[in-house]
């Protein structure tokens, strides 16, 4: 891999403009992805012309060599992107937008699948890899925490695949960490609703706490307890 690349993005949301912006100040080629390709052309107007560029997600996808799925989970588009995919890194980077059933408790138990393997079922040609799911938009502006890089964990069953995603994210203002196979995206799903439904309970906004205190538990506090992390 090369240390500079053509990088797609697909999605125009508040973490595909994240991603986008970090990938080019990094000194990549970033192909942003729309249904929509006049608001990815706009859009990569207002980030930098030079280094994004906007279209269509399946063109962003056909020319680019790593391929990040920054939307909600779509399975038409899926389809669409299937063909092009096939032997590239895909890193879906979605967390659960569904609450998850009342009697569940991510003490305890995890989720059945995640959509990082939803994902790979539907692109078997692809090496489909999770990372960035509890990587809140905000630390796309702001990525030190208290000083230091903020983890990444990645997650893949691809030897090749990650190594390729994990020199990726070392050229970013972030610390990947390699976290095991896919199915490990089922235990980042189980933290991120333990941290976001402690938020809820205790009301940390209520008390002074913002996003950092969220993102301070889920990507430093927890794992390290759990033995994950750096």
């Amino acid at each position: 891999m090369t240390e500079h690349q053509a990088v797609a993005v697909l999605g125009t949301g508040n973490m595909g403009r994240g991603l986008a912006r970090v990938l080019a100040a990094a000194g990549h080629t970033v192909l942003l992805g729309s249904r929509d390709p006049e608001r990815a052309q706009q859009l990569a107007t207002e980030l930098g012309a030079h280094r994004v560029q906007g279209m269509s997600n399946v063109e962003a996808a056909s020319r680019a060599s790593i391929v990040f799925l920054a939307y909600h989970s779509n399975d038409t588009l899926l389809h669409e992107l299937a063909p092009v995919t096939e032997g590239k890194v895909v890193v879906d980077i979605a967390t659960y937008h569904d609450e998850p059933p009342a009697d569940f408790n991510p003490l305890t138990q995890t989720p059945s699948s995640s959509p990082q393997e939803r994902t790979a079922q539907q692109l078997p040609r692809a090496h489909v890899l999770g990372a960035f799911q509890v990587t809140w938009a905000q630390l796309f502006d702001t990525p030190l925490l208290d000083g230091r890089k903020t983890p990444v964990f990645v997650l893949g069953d691809h030897t090749g695949a990650k190594a390729s995603l994990l020199a990726l994210i070392r050229t970013l203002p972030f610390e990947p960490v390699d976290e095991g196979g896919l199915q490990q995206a089922r235990i980042v799903a189980a933290l991120y609703f333990l941290v976001t439904g402690l938020g809820r309970r205790y009301a940390f906004r209520d008390h002074g706490h913002d996003w950092r205190t969220s993102v301070r538990a889920l990507n430093i506090l927890l794992p390290a307890a759990l033995g994950l992390g750096p």
